[in-house]
């Protein structure tokens, strides 16, 4: 008797637990939707420290990417905000010609015209390549220390293209576009 009750007691728990969901008590919360501070465009040329797929061979290798570009920036209203240049030094445990990279990371430091920097840090890439084309996902920060958009939470999207993956002198560049939404 007593398992069977103490067994039906903690069976209730959840049961319990969930009753101020059932009865309205969450019903006045709130829910937090993100405000768009600007959606930028990222435009980049890069170049890798060591050629991916060399000698055309396709294996996941550490390397790191230099990349240089502008920045172009809309209001949440569309009308334009912002614009610069800007340099990224992304850091790879796992570049390829053709496969998944998680985890790639780098810090943006942007040059705004108006001779202000913000620093976003892209504390995850999701890469998805083949043959030297990726489609890019990437989150992260705006630095609190930031000229512009100090503190926002970054989101993106995009793709990267790149020759000479399947070759012999391997992929040593390549160009990518972001698509970037900062919130706060």
């Amino acid at each position: 008797m007593k398992i069977t009750s103490r067994g039906a007691v903690l069976a209730a728990v959840p049961l319990l637990l969930s009753a101020p969901l059932l009865f309205g008590a969450s019903a006045h919360a709130e829910p937090v939707v993100p405000v768009t501070d600007a959606t930028c465009v990222l435009k980049a040329h890069g170049v890798f420290a060591t050629a991916v797929g060399l000698g055309g061979v396709d294996l996941p290798v550490g390397n790191t990417l230099a990349m240089t570009g502008t920045v172009e920036c809309v209001d949440a209203a569309g009308a334009p905000s912002a614009t610069g240049a800007f340099e990224r030094t992304v850091t790879m445990p796992a570049a390829e010609c053709t496969g998944d990279e998680h985890g790639d990371t780098s810090t943006t430091t942007v040059h705004w015209a108006d001779k202000t920097t913000s620093t976003f840090r892209f504390d995850h890439t999701d890469v998805v390549k083949v043959n030297g084309t990726a489609s890019l996902i990437v989150t992260g920060t705006v630095t609190p220390d930031s000229g512009r958009f100090a503190g926002d939470a970054l989101n993106a999207v995009g793709t990267s293209t790149g020759t000479g993956c399947g070759s012999p002198a391997g992929e040593s560049a390549l160009d990518s576009t972001l698509v970037l939404r900062l919130t706060h």
